[in-house]
């Protein structure tokens, strides 16, 4: 399944506006927030989406701190994967999880990021206490990352 939030039209946008995407990745993080909160997670998805396409921009494009950019990725990876598992879209939830766990292993092949941050991100991602690693691992391959050498 490919998850897919923004449009072309706005990615661009977003991608070629970097605060305009930080005022829009704002936004739909806290909106998801705040539907999650009130129990409304098919509505908290699309802006949890949002934030998670526009967070995940932010990674690959380096134009705001990449600790900024990696702890905004993390939270709205938790963010959507929470909205997806409450409403029992398991697979939905671990296909989050699992992007934002490939992601950061891409990271961990440049030369330029701080490599011990990444690996913290990823040890957040595979023991995250909502989600099974060995569930990620049996779905999608993911503990290819160099987290499942250091356990």
């Amino acid at each position: 399944m490919k998850l897919s939030f923004l449009c072309e039209v706005h990615r661009q946008a977003l991608t070629t506006n970097v605060t305009k995407a930080m005022r829009f990745w704002r936004e739909g993080f806290d909106t998801a927030q705040f539907f999650n909160a009130q129990s409304l997670w098919v509505e908290a998805i699309p802006h949890a989406g949002c934030a998670f396409e526009i967070a995940q921009i932010f990674v690959i494009n380096k134009e705001i701190d990449d600790s900024v950019a990696y702890e905004w990725f993390y939270a709205s990876t938790l963010l959507l994967a929470d909205a997806f598992n409450s409403l029992g879209y398991t697979e939905e939830a671990y296909e989050v999880m699992a992007l934002t766990i490939e992601r950061f292993d891409s990271e961990l092949s440049l030369t330029h990021v701080d490599q011990t941050l990444v690996m913290e991100y990823l040890n957040k991602l595979h023991w995250c206490e909502h989600f099974s690693p060995h569930y990620i691992e049996s779905k999608r391959g993911i503990y290819r990352s160099s987290v499942r050498s250091m356990h």
